[in-house]
């Protein structure tokens, strides 16, 4: 059944390849500077490339905003998506599929009466407003580049026609490859949770996990995408919005792909860090948005003459359409499949206010006072605990959020073999596996229990004073202790002690 769930995954995979492909080879294709299949050849291979390599980026930031935690949920999410996007393609609108995803994800929560992270929601909107922002500055800033360049080289018209031909090709490999390291946790990161693959081992050396498995064919779908329904939305991208040359086209990709890099890139993060700069966060990009950004950075060099307005007013409008779209879809979707095919689309997941939780929740700086209502009581799931939560004026978003965390109830045993056979060996440092087969056998109610026995039998556990410059040890630490609780959980109907 996982396997079957999956497919509208890679139906949205598919419909991610159709609209984007235009933001990756649009211009080159439109321009006559390569046929199409070739760009749909070059593009396949790259997106491939860039989602194996670095697709994990931005999963973390959408599983924060929404951790769909039910099979039948993550198919519903995917494919009320994919529809949004696929009727946006038909009528010929590059839209977002970053923005159609966090949508779905807000109609799941609304669906599940989960709590949204507004945190990780701000952080995936302003990139909205940043990439287009930035992709524009790009591109202005190469147009006069390239101009000043041309104007004191004295290049013939020939060998300038071969150059740019190749650094089309060269330029939409790049934008290929950064299409998929960021946009690929679009298409299957709400399945990792529920991921169906099982690690292959090819000795017993080597193995390929569940997890590259899952990203190889939600990549094989955006190629899918690309090579069979994407030459339409290359029109609008390409020609509609503005008439670009052969040199314009090469800067609108290069300007949006060097975005899409810069919002996916954990090499680019860690070496912003080294230097001591300013990190970008890692999220799933609209690389739609890049595109257009960069075709207006270039428009903007001649005063803006020659941008189509009535076509960018078009264009937005299914940019606010794709996600509202989306959020609908989903919320009637999911209500759909549990009513009438009788399949869960969210786990429930209890929580409770007992003893050990209070302490918690007041070594976390929650006032137990306002807490009275709901001390000592059981819930069965998060809609219950919410709408008890929201009786209580004192506390802000902040804090139920710290609340949740702490009271949700997540039986754990930890399997030192089964964590020693599911995890890469180079996973976990040898003081940290140390620790955990000291643990062997143990069980907890909450995570954050376990997390306490990790951290007091060694520092390597610990989480570091959050700055800029402890960024990417405290991620890297903490998806450690995600990986552990997924292959650790047990059924709540265990008997657990801890």
């Amino acid at each position: 059944m996982g396997y079957l769930f999956l497919t509208s995954g890679l139906f949205l995979g598919w419909a991610l390849g159709a609209n984007h492909h235009g933001n990756v080879f649009g211009p080159a294709v439109q321009t006559k500077m390569i046929k199409f299949k070739y760009a749909a050849m070059i593009s396949s291979i790259f997106v491939i490339l860039g989602s194996l390599a670095e697709g994990s980026g931005g999963s973390a930031t959408l599983n924060r905003l929404g951790a769909v935690n039910a099979s039948a949920g993550a198919f519903t999410v995917a494919l009320a998506t994919a529809l949004a996007i696929a009727l946006m393609t038909k009528i010929k609108l590059p839209v977002s599929t970053s923005q159609a995803i966090v949508g779905a994800i807000i109609g799941w929560n609304i669906f599940a009466g989960m709590m949204i992270d507004y945190h990780s929601l701000v952080n995936i909107v302003s990139s909205w407003v940043i990439a287009p922002v930035l992709s524009a500055a790009i591109a202005f800033g190469l147009y006069h580049l390239f101009k000043h360049i041309l104007n004191h080289s004295h290049v013939h018209l020939l060998h300038l026609d071969a150059w740019n031909r190749w650094g089309l090709v060269i330029i939409g490999a790049f934008g290929a490859y950064s299409l998929g390291a960021n946009n690929i946790a679009n298409v299957v990161g709400i399945f990792i949770s529920s991921s169906p693959f099982k690690d292959i081992y090819l000795t017993p050396a080597f193995r390929i996990t569940g997890l590259q498995q899952l990203y190889f064919w939600g990549a094989a779908s955006i190629a899918l995408g690309m090579c069979t329904y994407s030459k339409k939305v290359m029109e609008t991208v390409g020609n509609d919005l503005l008439k670009l040359s052969p040199i314009t086209g090469l800067i609108v990709v290069m300007s949006s792909s060097l975005v899409l890099y810069l919002f996916g890139s954990h090499e680019l993060q860690q070496l912003l860090i080294n230097l001591h700069l300013p990190t970008i966060p890692l999220v799933p990009l609209s690389s739609s948005q890049a595109t257009i950004g960069a075709v207006i950075g270039v428009g903007l060099t001649k005063g803006g003459r020659n941008i189509h307005f009535n076509t960018m007013g078009k264009i937005s409008l299914g940019w606010v359409t794709a996600p509202t779209l989306a959020c609908i879809l989903t919320f009637f979707l999911l209500f759909f499949v549990q009513n009438v095919f009788e399949q869960p689309v969210v786990n429930p997941t209890a929580y409770q206010f007992y003893k050990d939780e209070m302490l918690e929740l007041q070594k976390r700086g929650i006032d137990l006072d306002a807490l009275a209502e709901v001390n000592g009581r059981h819930y069965e799931n998060a809609r219950e605990l919410n709408a008890a939560l929201n009786k209580i004026e004192k506390l802000n978003r902040k804090q139920k959020l710290i609340i949740c965390t702490v009271t949700q109830v997540n039986p754990l045993k930890v399997d030192y073999n089964l964590l020693n056979k599911q995890l890469e060996p180079n996973f976990l440092t040898p003081e940290q596996w140390k620790t955990l087969r000291n643990l062997d056998g143990h069980t907890y109610l909450h995570n954050w229990q376990l997390e306490k026995d990790l951290q007091n039998l060694s520092p390597e556990w610990h989480f570091k004073p959050e700055t800029n410059q402890n960024q990417i040890y405290n991620n890297d630490l903490q998806n450690k202790l995600k990986a552990i609780y997924n292959i650790c959980q047990i059924s709540p109907s265990q008997e657990t002690e801890g």
